[in-house]
């Protein structure tokens, strides 16, 4: 009978156009589920409902029946109803269609099962082209596919609107009249903001005026109108501004600027401090980016400070620069760019108030390009470089280096040789030629110069300027043959140098005592030859005591010992000649432990690594023997890192010379050698579990996107509310032993982050100078999770940038500048 009715129902279907419109008596045709289960499920084709103005696939579903009028072109959906209709989806528990005006409604029903009050389930939800709606009743015209959905909800992006009545005037165009606008998802948002009037352009934004501000259903503030974003990713717009104020320059407001979204690859960002004193603060930020091929981008900064009043003798105006240009390019799979250079003036650590600028005192910019030859060892560095010093203005400069680089090659291997290599198949050789072009503005202080005739002599400051170019070619040639448990490796090289110099140097001039500059040039040329051997081996020893589950113990000793023989064979210091003896030893220590449980492997665990060394230098006419450099490092399961070193010298210090002279302490004093430095480091790195999700655990680490464009004033790392605790300590201790000056070091750097509840974190950080008892850069910061807000609190209470900094915003991106904040520097 069931499959009866469902034919008669298809036939009834397809017939429907060709009904007239007069009484039938077949007036409705009605088919029920059997079980609330089943879902009744068919398709009407554009041929059946042309006269409608439908020009596609319309398919419906529903869980408890479908009834038909026939004579009025009329369909009744009861009981999870589905509609989906091009890029509209409806879900309802009641959906009616008029198939000769196009036109559907949908709606909820009451919930009897509530008696408290009157509640409705199954309330429409509708999506359309991504877009969710929400409301208690829904109309839909769809030949016009316009709409409206009373008291509604839309989530779009990060924002939800809720509205009285929702009009679909376009495709991509909403009408809201009594709109609230929100990124809280709570039933009862915790801000929002409401207008009578809202307009809504999906995926773009949303217009509304006028426009007010509730937080906790109380209105804070209004304005004549309001545009908020309703879409993903970059966007141009204006950079809300920060309110301040600053002892030396008033009031100000400060990053205010406007955005622009240039193209999928550029923006740019430009932003001002204005005060009212007069100074200012101008930002820009160019950035570009293709993805897999460049990125890169131009930042600058210029700042204008007024000091005090023009009537005060303490009046003055300091200006301050700095320009950043970066850019990273894959030109093709062997060649690469990499450009950062920054140009600074002298005083710009000096004119600003964070810190982070402040210890910038060294600037280095760098560009590269690399090129290397595939399929061969060949490869070439173009280098231009620039270091610059704030503190004195000295600048150094690389213009460029030019090198190339033939890693080992051995001439005489065989392409695909078979069995073992022949001796003169392991001879290998390397090649390696560069030249540089280098200059340098070096500060110097010239005592007496007369600025005119008649005048004081006084001190002057002043720069030197140098000048070098550099040619050099080195060439190595090595074989490493193996005799039993010793690998011996013969070398030879050879180093030619040429460098030609310049130096432009200020000078008083002894007739007049003025200042005049003076040229010197220099050319050097040298050659080095260099010859030596080199042997080592590895020795182990192993216990296997199976105690206390362990169930082996291997200690590797690893000896190496070289002989080096060189000699300048030209240039100003030829003759001069060296042969050093080098001895290193190598101690590692390790244990295996039992398997927790079959069939699992031997837990292996490295308990200690010592290294020694020491050389002897033959050509020296006294204290042949270097220092004894000692190493070590363990680690204690994997929370605690231990490592250090010492140097002892074999020789005597007379603290009447103040010098180490040639008598070894074991004749003079009976010990063997004196320590001359010692160094201790321990560190730790604790955190407890991560909280999961729905049982899987989070990634201990994510990778921190690149960022381009605006994204907020005080850009700073979230807190992480789901890591529970985190600590990491570190202590520091060394001590230079030279008699006549010892120096000792000591300090304690530590920072623990922590959460006292799921929402409130503490993460406090800060160095201990165990030698002068001072505390320095000591920071407190405290963030609580406040849902759809968030609360941060930075306190450094002692140091030059003491400060404090409350602030409470929204937690949407779209939204970041919606805060408010307070602050106290001691500027």
């Amino acid at each position: 009978m069931k499959i009866i009715i469902k034919i008669l129902l298809i036939l009834f279907t397809l017939a429907v156009t060709g009904l007239s419109q007069h009484q039938n008596p077949f007036d409705t045709v009605s088919v029920v589920s059997e079980t609330p289960k089943d879902t009744l499920a068919y398709t009407l084709r554009d041929t059946v409902i042309t006269a409608s103005g439908v020009d596609s696939v319309i398919n419906y579903t529903s869980s408890d029946s479908i009834v038909y009028s026939i004579s009025n072109r009329k369909m009744m959906l009861y009981g999870k109803g589905q509609i989906a209709y091009k890029q509209m989806k409806l879900i309802s528990e009641r959906i009616d269609i008029n198939w000769d005006t196009a036109l559907l409604n949908a709606k909820g029903v009451e919930d009897t099962s509530d008696i408290a009050t009157v509640k409705f389930k199954g309330t429409p939800v509708m999506i359309d082209a991504g877009e969710e709606f929400k409301g208690h009743e829904l109309l839909y015209n769809f030949k016009t596919q316009k709409g409206k959905i009373t008291l509604a909800e839309t989530k779009a992006d990060e924002g939800i609107y809720y509205g009285s009545n929702v009009k679909k005037i376009k495709k991509d165009v909403l009408f809201i009249s009594d709109g609230r606008y929100t990124t809280c998802d709570k039933p009862d948002p915790h801000f929002y903001f409401f207008s009578p009037k809202m307009k809504l352009i999906v995926r773009d934004k949303v217009i509304a005026k006028p426009i007010y501000f509730y937080i906790s259903d109380v209105p804070v503030f209004a304005l004549p109108f309001g545009v908020f974003p309703s879409k993903g990713g970059r966007r141009s717009g204006i950079i809300a501004p920060a309110y301040g104020e600053n002892a030396n320059f008033g009031r100000y407001l400060s990053h205010l600027g406007y955005y622009w979204a240039m193209s999928d690859y550029t923006d740019f960002a430009l932003q001002t401090d204005l005060y009212i004193s007069g100074s200012y603060l101008v930002n820009s930020n160019f950035n570009y980016k293709l993805l897999y091929y460049f990125e890169g981008g131009v930042s600058g900064t210029y700042k204008h400070f007024i000091y005090g009043e023009k009537v005060d003798p303490t009046y003055r105006i300091q200006t301050g620069y700095n320009v950043n240009i970066r850019h990273n390019q894959d030109v093709d799979p062997t060649t690469r760019v990499n450009v950062n250079f920054s140009f600074l003036s002298d005083n710009n650590f000096k004119l600003t108030n964070y810190l982070s600028e402040a210890l910038q005192q060294t600037v280095m910019s760098n560009a590269t390009m690399s090129k290397n030859w595939e399929g061969t060892p060949n490869s070439m560095t173009l280098n231009i470089s620039r270091m610059q010093t704030l503190t004195n203005g000295r600048i150094d400069e690389v213009l460029p280096s030019v090198s190339f680089n033939r890693s080992q090659s051995y001439p005489f291997r065989r392409k695909k040789p078979l069995g073992e290599l022949a001796w003169y198949e392991q001879i290998g050789y390397d090649y390696r030629a560069g030249f540089s072009n280098s200059r340098g503005k070096i500060p110097v202080t010239i005592l007496g110069i007369k600025i005119s005739p008649g005048t004081q002599a006084r001190e002057v400051n002043d720069f030197r300027r140098d000048s070098r170019q550099s040619l050099s070619q080195n060439t190595n040639i090595s074989i490493t043959p193996k005799f039993g448990y010793f690998n011996v490796t013969p070398n030879f090289s050879f180093r030619d140098e040429r460098s030609w110099s310049q130096f432009n140097i200020p000078k008083r001039n002894d007739v007049d005592s003025t200042l005049i500059r003076t040229t010197e040039k220099d050319f050097v040329p040298s050659g080095f030859l260099s010859t030596g051997v080199s042997t080592g081996t590895r020795l182990y020893g192993i216990l296997q005591p199976n105690i206390f589950g362990i169930t082996g113990f291997r200690h590797t000793l690893s000896p190496n010992l070289g002989l080096t023989y060189s000699k300048q064979v030209y240039g100003r210091n030829i003759g001069k000649k060296n042969m050093i003896a080098n001895l290193d030893l190598s101690n590692q220590f390790e244990i295996k432990t039992k398997p927790e449980a079959p069939p699992k492997e031997e837990n292996k665990y490295q308990l200690l690594n010592v290294s020694a060394g020491l050389s002897y230098n033959f050509a020296a006419d006294s204290i042949n023997f270097s220092s004894i450099r000692v190493g070590f490092r363990t680690n204690i399961g994997d929370f605690l890192n231990i490592g250090g070193g010492s140097s002892f010298n074999l020789y005597k210090f007379d603290k009447t010379a103040n010098r180490v002279v040639n008598k070894f302490l074991v004749n003079e004093e009976g010990r063997l050698a004196r320590m001359e430095s010692f160094s201790i480091s321990l560190s730790t790195s604790l955190k407890g579990e991560k909280k999961t999700t729905q049982g899987t655990p989070v990634a201990q680490d994510t990778a921190q996107e690149i960022k381009s464009g605006y994204y907020g004033m005080y850009e700073r790392q979230e807190a992480d509310f789901s890591i529970p605790w985190n600590l990491n300590f570190g202590w520091n201790f060394s001590e230079g032993y030279v008699p006549n000056a010892k120096s000792r070091s000591a300090n304690i750097n530590a920072s623990l982050d922590f959460n006292l509840t799921e929402n409130w974190k503490f993460r406090l950080s800060g160095n201990y100078d165990l030698i002068r008892k001072e505390i320095s850069a000591p920071s407190v910061q405290i963030d609580r999770d406040l849902h759809c807000w968030v609360m941060n609190f930075t306190w450094v209470p002692i140091g030059t940038y003491k400060h404090f900094r409350l602030e409470i915003r929204v937690k949407a991106s779209q939204l970041q500048d919606v805060k408010i904040t307070k602050q106290r520097t001691t500027y």
